[in-house]
């Protein structure tokens, strides 16, 4: 019985020999500043895609020097259709991002019509793969596909986006 409590004893003396030297870790939420996600005509009945690109220096939005990002998952992202003159009729959008070193990303869906205006809120996958390479490389681009109703259109269609970030950082 004694040498299992030894035993014991070592094991979590080691475990919290080691969870002391992983270094300071937190949590916390980031917004992109709204992006123009755009679609450059003309564009043809069914799916048609919008890009924004958001570049950043992540010393600048952490407001730290010397932080890693090591976890980030997107928790929600807002599109809004800009207004204009004429603008052919669309419903549902695919959103994606990439950057250098993450691959093509699925994120969320909005199954619905897109109405100028009026914002829409994307239904966010509920396991994500992990988004941290992205802001190591200080750019990311988002891609939304959306279905275009009307036989064509010849003008561009213009979205504001948000988009808000969970990052885990380290120390």
């Amino acid at each position: 019985m004694q040498r299992h409590l030894i035993k014991l004893a070592v094991v979590i003396f080691i475990f919290v020999g080691l969870s002391g030297c992983t270094g300071s870790s937190s949590t916390q939420s980031l917004e992109t500043p709204e992006l123009q996600l755009l679609a450059e005509g003309p564009l043809y009945a069914g799916a048609n895609s919008a890009t924004a690109t958001w570049e950043f220096d992540l010393k600048e939005v952490l407001g730290k020097t010397d932080t890693e990002v090591s976890e980030a998952k997107i928790t929600s992202v807002e599109v809004v259709l800009t207004a204009a003159d004429t603008l052919p009729s669309m419903e549902k959008m695919v959103f994606e991002m990439t950057s250098k070193n993450t691959p093509m990303t699925r994120i969320g869906l909005y199954e619905g019509k897109i109405t100028p205006g009026q914002p829409f809120a994307l239904t966010i996958a509920a396991e994500q793969e992990n988004l941290a390479s992205a802001f190591a490389d200080g750019k990311i681009t988002f891609v939304g596909d959306f279905d275009v109703l009307d036989e064509e259109y010849m003008g561009n269609v213009a979205f504001t986006l948000k988009v808000k970030f969970e990052l885990g950082t380290n120390k």
